[in-house]
């Protein structure tokens, strides 16, 4: 009786082990599912996003399908910019921490563009190439459009302490060299300079153009004096708004009191006028030598009576004698200095330019999900090796 209690015993200690034993196995199988269905949507979830993302990236390729680089942003052309790393700036002895430097660079469909133009000393675009300074708002603020502002000033080399970097003519094509300035004085004269390589001029064919610096000298100021008309500066000129610009309240105060002076010996004869465009040759600008606002007004107001020929005679005497405290002279000043431009290198073959594996003509992706709410699976390709390390 007792050897069969015990047997009765022992066995329900066996079940009793082998029901806490399912119990385990159920729990754990419900984790482990459950884990396996939340990790499989997590990884769509992100899959989908990832694809949502590079879906909605601008990223410009070349003929052969080669990846520039994702759009940083784009230019008032509309045209992509990419970012360049240059790796083959030697480090400088007073620099240890030396880092690689950044150009930016637009994206046609047929070239590449840069806010800085390259100088050549010779004919369409060949001979010595030279380079300006970055960040030279008095000689570059006026672009090829004649609107102050949209000029070849970049602000990315003065920010990153770095030269300045431009696209020049490249052989056989429009696609463009990257070139970028140096330590050195440009070997031949501002005055020998004879043609540049604007590279963002909205032109078909070569943005090539003939070019001089121009020779110091007097300023045309016909159109100094706006009287509501149309008037510009004559071919070969240059508006010097965005200098006198910086002047514009103190001019127009000197000019509105001392065209009272006039008025007051001439009985409101003396029309009221605004101040219109100074122009000097291309290449220089208008000197600012402390005396700017008062040889505005005296050469504005001057044109303005020789014009209604008023400084005959006595009363001529007697606008001189008002006007003579303000008498000063504008001049047009050089103010070049031009930097030897050297070629960029490719960091894998000196023999080649930075920019001469990329072939055009240049397109940019297009966007290939369904929209937000798609199930559909879209095949995203792992980046390429240095996609971010080049143009």
């Amino acid at each position: 009786m007792t050897q069969t209690h015990t047997r009765a015993r022992a066995a329900k200690r066996r079940q009793g082990g082998f029901i806490i034993t399912v119990e385990l196995l159920l729990i754990a199988t419900i984790l482990v599912i459950g884990s396996i269905v939340g990790v499989i949507a997590i990884r769509d979830a992100l899959v989908k996003r990832i694809a949502q993302q590079r879906s909605q990236a601008v990223l410009v390729i070349d003929d052969s399908g080669r990846v520039l680089g994702e759009a940083l942003g784009f230019d008032e052309h509309e045209a992509p910019l990419v970012s360049y790393i240059d790796r083959t700036v030697p480090p400088a002895a007073p620099d240890p921490d030396h880092r690689n430097y950044r150009a930016l660079i637009g994206v046609r469909d047929d070239r590449f563009t840069t806010r800085e133009p390259v100088y050549y000393s010779g004919e369409n675009c060949t001979g010595t190439p030279c380079m300006k300074l970055a960040s030279d708002e008095d000689t570059d603020s006026i672009g090829y459009d004649g609107i102050a502002g949209t000029g070849a000033v970049s602000y990315l080399y003065g920010v990153q302490n770095s030269p300045t970097y431009g696209i020049g003519a490249s052989q056989g094509g429009l696609r463009g060299d990257l070139y970028r300035s140096t330590d050195q004085f440009c070997p031949v004269e501002v005055s020998e300079i004879r043609s540049r390589y604007l590279s963002q001029r909205v032109v078909s064919g070569s943005p090539c153009e003939a070019f001089q610096l121009g020779q110091p000298g007097e300023p045309e100021t016909s159109c100094l004096a706006d009287l509501g008309g149309v008037c510009s500066c004559p071919s070969g000129y240059d508006d010097q708004g965005d200098i006198l610009t910086r002047y514009l309240g103190p001019i127009d105060a000197l000019l509105t009191t001392t065209t009272a002076a006039l008025n007051a010996v001439l009985l409101g004869a003396v029309p009221t006028v605004d101040v219109g465009e100074v122009c000097c040759p291309s290449g220089t600008r208008v000197r600012d030598d402390g005396n700017l606002v008062n040889a505005v007004v005296y050469t504005l107001l001057t044109n303005v009576l020789d014009d209604l020929g008023l400084l005959d005679g006595l009363v001529g005497g007697l606008l001189d004698a008002i006007l003579q405290p303000l008498a000063g002279e504008l001049y047009c000043e050089t103010n070049a200095s031009l930097q030897a431009a050297q070629w960029v290198p490719d960091p894998n073959d000196s023999g080649l330019n930075a920019l001469d594996r990329f072939t055009p003509p240049f397109v940019v992706n297009l966007p290939m999900d369904q929209g937000p709410d798609s199930d559909t699976w879209i095949s995203t390709p792992p980046d390429g090796e240095g996609l971010n390390s080049q143009p």
